[in-house]
C-alpha cells in the first residue's frame, strides 16, 4: 500500500512539473519577443555593465551605447522603454536592479509633468516589463502601477483590471498561433545594447528656450524622488538628463524644475534642451517634435560619454580580458550600421547617417546637380565631418559659421563641380570646387585622383588593399556621388549615387 502511495506521488509530481514545463514554454513561445530582444542581452549579463540608462523612448533613440564604448570604453545598457512613464521607469529599475548594482544610473526627465503611472499604450509596457520572470516584485510593481479604478487605455480595458496579463502573459498572447514564426523560436537579440536607430530627417516644430519653473505636482516627481533616493541607498551614483528635442514651453518648465531637486539631493542635471547646441535640431531630428536620428545620438551619447569620465569613476574597459567580446559585438554593431547606409533610398537620410566616425567618405557633385538648389542636402554635407563644438553660452543658437567646410556654398552659388574629401583615419579633409580642378592625394583608403573640367568630372581611387574605385560624371548629370569607406578598415563600404 505504502509503495502504490508513493508511486501516486511521484506521478503526480511528475505531473505537475511536466505540466509546469509545459506551461512555461508554451508561454515562452506565445509571448510577444521584442520585450525579450531589447532586454534579455542585459539580463544575461547584468555584472558587466558600469552605467545604464532609464527613461522613456527618447532614451531608447538618443543614446547610443556602443558610441559610448568607441570613444570611452565605457560598458553601459540603455533600458528606455517607449511610453515609460516615471512610475513604470521606476519599477523596471528596481527589477533591472535585483540583477546587478551599476555604478551609475542616468534618468531622462521626459514627461516628467504627466500625471498618470501608465500610459494608454498598454503593449509598451508589456515590452518594458515581460522580460522579467513572474516575482514578489514584479507582482509589487504591477499591483502599485494598475492601483487606480476608472482608468483606461486605448482599447477601452481598465488598466486596473489588466495586471494579470502582465504577470501571466499567456492570458494575453494565447491567441497569437497564427503569428508564430522563426524569429519566435530564434528570437534575434539587440545588437545595440538596446538603442534603437531611428532613420529620418525631418525640421523641426518652432519653439522658443524659457528658464520658467513650475511647482512639483503629479506622479512623475513622486517616482522621480523614488528614483533617487533608491540609487542612493543603495550606493550607486545618479545622473540626471532632458535629452535634446525641440520642447514646448510647458515641457521646459518642468524639466526647468529639476534643477531645484538635484540640488536637494546634491546630483548632477544636465539639461540638453536649455543649452541647445549639443545637437543640429535642422539635421538631427527623427520627427519634427521630440526624437534623435543617428547623428543627434552620435553627438548626445559622445557628449554624455566625455560628462561621465569626467563626473564619474568609470573604467575604460576596452583593454581589460573580461571584455573583449565587446569587441566582436562591436564589429556586428558596425556591419548593422553599414547595412542601413546601403539601404538608403532618400539622399538625406544616407548623409545623415555618414555623421559617424566609423567612416570616410569622398564627395563629388558636377556642375548641374540638382541638390545645389537643396539647403537641406547642403547642411547635411556640412554636418558629416562636423566636430562638437561647446559654447559658454547656454542659449547660444546653431550658426552656419562653426560647420567646417568653406568651399561648398561657394560651389552652389557658383554651379561649379565640387569634391569633398573626408578621412577620419588621419583626421583631415579636402575640398576643392570649380573646373580645372585637379587633386592628388594619398589618404588612408588609397591614392585619390580628381580631375573636372567643364565637360566632365573623373575620379579615381587606387585603394590600398589592390581595388579601384572610378566615378565618371558628365558636367550635365545632375546627381551626387558618393564612395564610403570604412574608417577603420579602410574597405569600401558602399557607393552611393543620387
Amino acid at each position: 500500500m505504502k509503495r502504490k502511495k508513493l508511486s501516486g506521488a511521484i506521478k503526480t509530481v511528475l505531473f505537475l512539473s511536466l505540466l509546469m514545463i509545459g506551461f512555461l514554454v508554451l508561454t515562452r513561445l506565445m509571448v510577444r519577443k521584442e520585450s525579450m530582444e531589447r532586454f534579455k542581452p542585459y539580463l544575461d549579463n547584468a555584472g558587466e555593465y558600469d552605467v545604464v540608462f532609464i527613461g522613456n523612448s527618447h532614451v531608447v533613440n538618443d543614446i547610443f551605447p556602443f558610441v559610448l564604448w568607441r570613444n570611452y570604453g565605457i560598458a553601459s545598457y540603455n533600458l528606455g522603454g517607449n511610453g515609460n512613464t516615471m512610475p513604470v521607469t521606476y519599477w523596471q529599475m528596481k527589477l533591472a536592479l535585483s540583477y546587478a548594482t551599476p555604478k551609475l544610473v542616468v534618468v531622462d526627465m521626459n514627461d516628467l509633468d504627466l500625471n498618470d503611472k501608465v500610459t494608454g499604450h498598454s503593449s509598451n509596457i508589456h515590452t518594458t516589463l515581460d522580460v522579467f520572470p513572474i516575482s514578489k516584485m514584479k507582482y509589487d510593481a504591477l499591483c502599485d502601477l494598475m492601483d487606480i479604478p476608472d482608468v483606461y487605455d486605448f482599447d477601452g480595458n481598465e488598466i486596473m483590471k489588466m495586471r494579470w496579463e502582465y504577470l501571466f502573459t499567456l492570458g494575453k498572447y494565447h491567441s497569437r498561433w497564427n503569428q508564430i514564426n522563426g524569429n519566435d523560436l530564434h528570437p534575434e537579440y539587440s545588437k545595440t545594447k538596446g538603442a534603437h536607430v531611428a532613420i529620418d530627417v525631418q525640421p523641426p516644430i518652432a519653439y522658443e528656450i524659457t528658464d520658467e519653473q513650475m511647482e512639483e505636482s503629479g506622479w512623475g516627481f513622486v517616482y522621480l524622488r523614488r528614483i533617487i533616493e533608491e540609487c542612493q541607498a543603495r550606493g550607486i551614483e545618479i545622473l540626471l538628463v532632458n535629452l535634446p528635442y525641440p520642447a514646448s514651453e510647458k515641457q521646459q518648465m518642468s524639466a526647468n524644475t529639476v534643477y531645484g531637486l538635484a540640488s536637494q539631493y546634491g546630483i548632477n542635471y544636465i539639461n540638453f534642451v536649455s543649452m541647445d547646441q549639443v545637437v543640429d535640431y535642422s539635421v538631427d531630428l527623427f520627427d519634427g517634435n521630440s526624437h534623435l536620428n543617428p547623428s543627434g545620438a552620435n553627438k548626445v551619447s559622445d557628449y554624455l560619454g566625455k560628462y561621465i569620465l569626467e563626473h564619474y569613476e568609470i573604467p575604460d574597459r576596452r583593454e581589460e580580458k573580461a571584455y573583449q567580446h565587446w569587441k566582436e559585438e562591436y564589429e556586428t554593431y558596425v556591419e548593422l550600421k553599414q547595412r542601413y547606409v546601403k539601404a538608403q533610398m532618400l539622399l538625406q537620410n544616407a548623409l545623415m547617417l555618414l555623421h559617424d566616425e566609423d567612416y570616410s567618405l569622398v564627395c563629388m557633385m558636377t556642375s548641374k546637380s540638382r541638390w545645389y538648389d537643396d539647403n537641406i542636402i547642403l547642411t547635411l554635407i556640412q554636418n558629416i565631418g562636423r566636430e562638437h563644438v561647446y559654447e559658454k553660452d547656454l542659449y547660444s543658437k546653431w550658426s552656419e559659421l562653426i560647420f567646417p567646410l568653406e568651399q561648398l556654398d561657394y560651389a552652389a552659388m557658383e554651379r561649379v563641380p565640387y569634391v569633398y574629401v573626408l578621412d577620419r583615419r588621419l583626421q583631415k579633409q579636402f575640398e576643392g570646387r570649380g573646373e580645372d580642378t585637379l587633386l592628388e592625394q594619398q589618404f588612408s583608403f588609397g591614392k585619390l585622383e580628381y580631375c573636372a573640367t567643364d565637360k566632365e568630372s573623373l575620379l579615381t581611387v587606387n585603394g590600398i588593399n589592390g581595388s579601384t574605385w572610378t566615378v565618371r560624371a558628365e558636367s550635365e548629370m545632375v546627381g551626387i556621388f558618393i564612395l564610403v569607406f570604412d574608417s577603420r578598415t579602410n574597405e569600401l563600404v558602399a557607393e552611393l549615387k543620387y
